[in-house]
């Protein structure tokens, strides 16, 4: 049971109201998340948002009033929160208990940052195809799939934070400089997992942008199919530069996952649904960005010998993605997921087109150049630099509230959180993360 009346001593009693104001927005949040566990359908994340963000200046104030000493604790108050990304074997996700108020901080972080991308992920899910639809639906579409772009840049952004400010500074509080803790903690609170969200959501959110500049063409493309790229077409020199980019964050994060140390039992590896969506998204990118290269050597320079080269690369990257339907990555009731946004699998498309356009420049090499094709090694000396589409919304911790809030709250307003025992930090929330992202 949370209630920060019975942990903290009001030496003057002049806090009441800031610590009933406490309870109150946690208990607020704690409902929440209880009730996106428990909805039938989409839970409402742009809620769970608002309360998460009401009550991190309460908690920042709690925090400020005890580093001056107008609030007092007699021992370390201990916070529970399910771990979201914990290997198990079990349905129900590892709670863990730690003492420390940077703990419940850290976790009230990552819940945003959840709740952040899981909005996106709603947000895609709701348009569908909407390429091929009307004008106006595209148009529609185009501000929602911006919309849900922003949400995980701004995850990425509150991610990055938790890295490189909370985590350390938790560590730092240690007696024993967080040798301890680092064999405890559920592994998403490392600063190298949480780095690792944050290049996920970056890289989800390069995706949508990247869906977002195809928009036009693919409606074209859906109402005049034929060979060749439609006029309206983005240059694939630049999808290839943008896929390369996704890659190389998605790399990124897998790599950062490598490097965790984890503890024991219930917490010592990180999720393998986590692990599989940054696997099949790096390989995925890569054959897009490889796909791109490829058609813009056939398009745009007819140089078929170098596209067949590029396409037979793309080929491969795309064979090695397991699923093939993973969308992004969405945390929902304390387990990482990963969802279908289509029945057909956006990877299985891919190797159509791929095959497609290899047709196409194998019979035009055949017949009109008779280029000899360049070998692997040749070509993936000349693969250029990726190139960002977004970047990370840059996170501060909002202003603590240390005011008194006379009798407005109370601390037998019926508002206190009864228990912890149902509460998930972030996990009501993946994987479409991976935090979860059909972005097409």
């Amino acid at each position: 049971m949370v209630n920060f009346h019975l942990i903290l001593t009001d030496p003057t009693g002049g806090r009441t109201g800031q610590l009933a104001a406490a309870n109150a927005t946690r208990a607020a949040m704690r409902t929440a998340l209880k009730e996106s566990k428990q909805a039938a359908g989409e839970p409402d994340w742009v809620k769970v948002v608002r309360v998460v963000e009401d009550y991190l200046p309460h908690l920042l104030g709690i925090m400020k009033a005890i580093e001056t000493d107008d609030l007092l604790m007699h021992n370390e108050p201990v916070f529970s929160w399910r771990s979201t990304l914990s290997s198990r074997r079990v349905r129900s996700a590892p709670r863990i208990s730690l003492p420390s108020f940077h703990y419940e901080l850290a976790s009230v972080l990552l819940t945003l940052a959840y709740a952040y991308s899981n909005t996106a992920n709603t947000t895609v899910a709701s348009i569908g195809r909407y390429e091929h639809g009307a004008e106006s639906d595209r148009r529609a579409g185009d501000v929602k799939l911006n919309a849900a772009a922003d949400a995980l840049c701004r995850a990425s952004g509150i991610f990055e934070f938790i890295s490189r400010k909370t985590i350390p500074i938790w560590e730092a509080s240690q007696l024993d400089g967080g040798r301890i803790l680092r064999q405890s903690r559920p592994p998403e609170l490392s600063s190298e997992v949480s780095a690792g969200l944050a290049k996920v959501c970056l890289a989800d959110a390069e995706r949508l942008a990247t869906r977002r500049l195809l928009s036009r063409s693919a409606m074209d493309r859906h109402t005049s199919p034929g060979a060749g790229l439609p006029k309206s077409h983005p240059s694939p020199g630049l999808l290839a530069k943008l896929q390369l980019n996704v890659h190389a964050l998605y790399s990124g994060a897998f790599d950062s996952l490598s490097l965790v140390k984890a503890g024991t039992g219930a917490i010592a590896e990180v999720s393998g649904a986590l692990r599989d969506y940054l696997s099949d998204g790096r390989h995925f990118a890569l054959g897009l960005g490889y796909k791109w290269l490829g058609i813009d050597a056939g398009e745009q320079s007819a140089r078929y010998a170098d596209a067949i080269g590029w396409l037979s690369l793309a080929r491969q990257s795309l064979k090695a993605v397991g699923g093939g339907n993973r969308t992004m990555v969405v945390v929902r009731n304390g387990v990482i997921k990963s969802e279908r946004a289509y029945r057909k699998s956006k990877t299985e498309y891919e190797m159509e087109e791929v095959e497609r356009f290899l047709k196409a420049y194998e019979q035009m090499n055949r017949t009109i150049t008779f280029e000899p094709i360049p070998t692997p090694a040749s070509l993936l000396s000349r693969v250029p630099g990726g190139r960002a589409a977004m970047n990370p919304r840059a996170y501060a911790l909002p202003t603590p509230l240390q005011r008194d809030f006379g009798s407005t709250y109370g601390p037998s307003s019926g508002e206190l959180a009864d228990s912890d025992e149902e509460e998930d930090g972030g996990g009501t929330g993946d994987h479409k993360y991976a935090l979860r992202d059909s972005y097409y």
